[in-house]
């Protein structure tokens, strides 16, 4: 049976017998909004699946996202509605010098500051263009980074998108698995500094509403190792049937 996004009812089946929260890393996850899990048939709530409580809601009803395909689908388009966006119940906060590992599974419509997490203007991760994503931390003070590659690598398609920060405030990030070479036209492309989130799918409830669905996310206090980063990759392509 057809979801509507080229993908198909099997991504609601656990494909593999590791989980998120295998290992010692699964101790660091701060926030999972799990695909088909915890999620409420208006759009009001996707509750937290990492044991932590931390539920994603939205009280007012015009700004709801609409259910769909086991995740939540940010219209902005539609005339008469109000821009469409989550908070969750208590923030998140990562330290400067603290690491960090975003996973989001998402089908975008759009690919123009399209944010993903924010706490305030100066605390964000979005995707700014096609080739490009953008962090801005504030703790100490406002530093923005912008990775860019020679090619667009996001799409409109389904799509996983892996943003990653060691300690010393080095990036990664992958589409789908596969590592995105930055060019030298990236900005600051090491930033340690410190942030905090309690928005998804918005700049601070108020810009930069991302339109698209997410079919999932998960945050991770933490550093993946490398073959941690296979398992979840290999995890999520196997769940959401993207190759």
């Amino acid at each position: 049976m057809s979801l509507g996004l080229g993908i198909t009812n099997e991504l609601l089946e656990t494909p593999t017998d590791w989980t998120p929260k295998d290992e010692i890393i699964g101790t660091k996850l701060a926030l999972w909004l799990q695909n088909n899990v915890g999620l409420s048939a208006d759009g009001s709530a996707w509750l937290d699946s990492s044991g932590n409580g931390n539920d994603a809601t939205q009280t007012t009803e015009a700004n709801r996202p609409n259910v769909s395909s086991g995740g939540l689908n940010f219209d902005q388009s539609m005339p008469g509605i109000g821009n469409q966006f989550l908070d969750l119940d208590s923030s998140i906060a990562i330290l400067e010098g603290g690491a960090f590992s975003l996973f989001v599974v998402t089908r975008l419509d759009e690919l123009t500051n399209e944010a993903i997490l924010s706490d305030s203007n100066n605390e964000f991760i979005e995707i700014l263009r096609a080739n490009s994503i953008r962090f801005k931390g504030n703790n100490p003070s406002n530093v923005t980074t912008v990775l860019r590659s020679d090619s667009d690598v996001f799409t409109t398609d389904p799509m996983i998108v892996s943003f990653i920060r060691d300690a010393d405030g080095v990036f990664q990030w992958f589409v789908d698995g596969t590592t995105v070479v930055q060019n030298s036209s990236s900005t600051n492309a090491e930033n340690n500094k410190g942030f905090d989130f309690q928005n998804i799918g918005s700049r601070n409830d108020s810009d930069r509403f991302l339109d698209g669905t997410i079919l999932e996310l998960l945050f991770y206090s933490d550093i993946f190792t490398a073959n941690q980063l296979t398992r979840m990759h290999a995890y999520l392509k196997e769940k959401f049937s993207i190759s």
